[in-house]
């Protein structure tokens, strides 16, 4: 059953990585709106599930202090969310794959290493070596065509990881005696209420587009990222950390084979052999698991 909640990060990150495909294809010129709408989006659809499950006296009874938790690595989320979004705005989204995946991963095996004290086994250093090499391989050609460095999209891709990596942490302490439905609901309902807060005070106000296919890409990338963070918190409620993060930053490897799949993408010789080297990192984290 493990293994099983292992692939659910793996296929949080393909659903992860196709919003972000529609994400780069969204008209929002203001940094807060494309992450308060998935927020909106986010709540609606967690609303529809609890409800249907019956499971809103349990969110109600949480343990306060883990309610506290949930809330900081909410906040925290959201931010990096923020700042994911100038990232991919300001760079080629290799790049910023790139940027937040190291950071994140880099992060959370910090965390794990130094706060909770979980020592792995050589094979899962190993492992995740290879899975973070492979990330640099397969976005290889987007950083030597990468000509104009935008500053605010690098620093944005680090802080968005970064902070990603932090909140990975709080999640995982309030998952301890939490549920993951708790998580997730109070990750959209923070998340609407600190982006709403901070469009205001930043005069960056939530533009409002009625156009029909801007609005079904704003639904489907939305709908997209509430299913990667559930996966992502089933994940994070049996594995560690730092493990969740590197299967659920393999997003790269799946819009790189979705995009050949499915919209007839040239796969340079580099990605090619990035994806080959990611999924030996992932064999050998699972073996090591095992």
């Amino acid at each position: 059953m493990e293994s099983f909640f292992q692939f659910a990060a793996l296929i949080s990150a393909i659903s992860w990585s196709t919003s972000g495909v529609i994400l780069k294809k969204i008209n929002f010129s203001r940094y807060f709106s494309f992450p308060f709408y998935e927020a909106v989006i986010s709540l609606i659809i967690m609303g529809i599930i609890i409800t249907f499950m019956e499971n809103w006296t349990v969110i109600f009874n949480e343990n306060s202090n883990d309610l506290l938790m949930f809330t900081i690595a909410a906040s925290l989320s959201c931010i990096g969310t923020v700042f994911y979004v100038i990232s991919i705005k300001n760079n080629p989204m290799g790049v910023t794959f790139t940027l937040c995946a190291v950071s994140t991963i880099l992060i959370s095996l910090i965390l794990d290493f130094t706060i909770n004290n979980i020592n792995y086994s050589l094979l899962v250093f190993v492992g995740a070596s290879i899975v973070l090499i492979s990330i640099f391989v397969i976005n290889f050609e987007s950083f030597r065509e990468y000509k104009d460095k935008n500053i605010l999209g690098i620093l944005g891709g680090v802080f968005a990881g970064s902070l990603w990596g932090v909140a990975v942490f709080f999640n995982d302490k309030a998952l301890i005696q939490s549920s993951i439905l708790t998580g997730a609901i109070v990750r959209a309902v923070v998340s609407i209420i600190l982006l709403g807060i901070l469009s205001e005070i930043l005069k960056q106000r939530l533009e409002i587009n009625t156009n029909k296919k801007e609005f079904s890409k704003v639904l489907i990338a939305g709908t997209l990222i509430t299913f990667a963070s559930l996966l992502w918190f089933l994940s994070l409620d049996t594995i560690t950390g730092s493990l969740t993060t590197i299967f659920g930053n393999t997003a790269p490897v799946f819009a790189i084979i979705l995009g050949f799949f499915f919209l007839n993408e040239k796969i340079h010789k580099s990605e090619i052999f990035g994806i080959f080297l990611a999924f030996i990192g992932i064999v050998i984290i699972i073996l090591a698991k095992s």
